[in-house]
């Protein structure tokens, strides 16, 4: 049996930040363990943190709100490294 993780914002966060990690290729594929990057899903995944993240300010916890601020400003960074 697998274990699933508790829903949580914290978790929530985590499996969006993933998802730009594997589009910035910084991470495999979890179906096909490829790398690749993907410019336009990967700025999608970003403006929708960023959303997330200018949305619920005010509703985070201070450490939902450090990974959260965190996670973005990385992945803006690897974005930005890829031109």
């Amino acid at each position: 049996m697998s274990h699933v993780p508790p829903a949580s914002f914290l978790n929530f966060l985590g499996g969006i930040g993933a998802q730009g990690l594997i589009h910035l290729g910084a991470l495999p594929h979890p179906v096909t363990g490829e790398r690749a990057v993907d410019r336009e899903l990967a700025r999608y995944t970003v403006d929708l943190l960023g959303i997330l993240e200018e949305k619920s300010r005010g509703n985070r916890t201070p450490e939902e709100d450090t990974y959260l601020v965190g996670m973005v400003d990385d992945l803006r960074a690897k974005l930005a490294k890829l031109g």
